[in-house]
């Protein structure tokens, strides 16, 4: 194999194991669903952290072998150069997910929730599961961790992975007084320390849209009965029925949720603080410019919503970081 075909050989690897955890989840009917998925996706991530090292590293193999620090010579000196762990069949062991993380130094939010998954999978042979809080938490956790995946395949690898649906398919709608009925105390016991532990780093690690990665995403369906036309989104079963059930989204929220900063409130200070290198100079005005007519990281909307003819100010995405991040040198 080719050095340049190494790490590329391991992220195809590593797009494949995740679409396989994917395609697994979304089954209508599987009973092995949330284990199956922790198992494949931990597989993905380390496959595709794998890939970062050989490609940080000129591909080179050694940069993901395991030293052995008790091969010596008969003399009992070290070797100058580093002898490696190998398997019962002779072939060289390469370091885990847990020790690939730490040498790539993902960001603190990224490393929770993949320590989460590994939670999860590690205890994924002893799982019962028929719990409904810890579907619903998995569903949130997993959901988090496929954006941040498909995040970093592009931002390491420039993959284009707009070929596939990568999003999870809620097994169920979950209101809130259906989950108000369920108590964790209800859970077997290995369910409340694993739910327990999940609460904890929740805690820690609040969900925010604002920030490029999450150990969980906060997720809500919500279904209204409603006549109203005056919605972004809105959907009959029977278009000829007036008391048809519709589903509904508030056009002010959806924009909200997709831009969600202004200029000088949000994007400003996190400029600021986010570069060693950030002027407000002519050629920042000018990139500003050129990505606010892009309405994947601009749009502007009134500050009364209700009123048309008011006051207009842009609003901001969050992937407009991204933009920026190309052009600048990160603290």
């Amino acid at each position: 194999m080719s050095r340049k075909a190494r790490c590329q050989h391991l992220l195809e690897k590593s797009v494949h194991a995740a679409l396989s955890a994917i395609e697994i989840y979304n089954k209508p009917d599987f009973k092995y669903r949330e284990e199956s998925f922790s198992i494949l996706m931990v597989n993905a991530w380390e496959l595709l952290l794998k890939a970062r090292i050989l490609q940080r590293n000129k591909n080179k193999l050694e940069s993901i072998y395991i030293i052995d620090p008790n091969k010596t010579r008969k003399d009992g000196t070290p070797y100058k150069k580093p002898k490696f762990k190998t398997s019962r069949s002779g072939n060289y062991l390469t370091i885990d997910v847990t020790n690939a993380m730490k040498e790539l130094k993902l960001p603190e939010r990224l490393k929770e929730n993949l320590g989460l998954l590994i939670e999860i999978r590690d205890n994924a042979i002893h799982f019962m599961n028929d719990s409904k809080l810890f579907e619903k938490k998995f569903l949130e956790i997993g959901t988090s961790s496929l954006k941040s995946y498909v995040n970093m395949v592009n931002k390491w690898f420039d993959y284009d992975l707009s070929q596939y649906n990568f999003y999870l398919m809620p097994i169920s709608f979950f209101h809130n007084h259906e989950m108000q009925s369920f108590s964790i105390n209800k859970e077997d016991k290995q369910h409340q320390n694993l739910l327990k532990f999940i609460a904890a780093k929740e805690k820690s690690f609040p969900s925010d849209e604002t920030q490029e990665h999450n150990i969980s995403l906060i997720l809500e369906t919500k279904w209204v009965k409603s006549k109203s036309v005056d919605t972004l989104t809105s959907f009959k079963y029977d278009p000829d029925d007036p008391n048809a059930i519709s589903y509904k989204e508030d056009s002010e929220e959806v924009f909200r949720k997709k831009y969600p900063w202004s200029w000088t409130n949000h994007l400003k200070p996190k400029l600021q603080a986010r570069y060693n290198n950030f002027k407000m100079d002519q050629k920042f005005w000018k990139l500003k410019k050129t990505f606010e007519s892009n309405k994947k990281y601009s749009d502007e909307r009134h500050l009364d919503w209700n009123n048309p003819k008011g006051t207009k100010m842009k609003f901001y995405s969050t992937e407009i970081l991204k933009e920026f991040d190309k052009h600048y040198d990160k603290k």
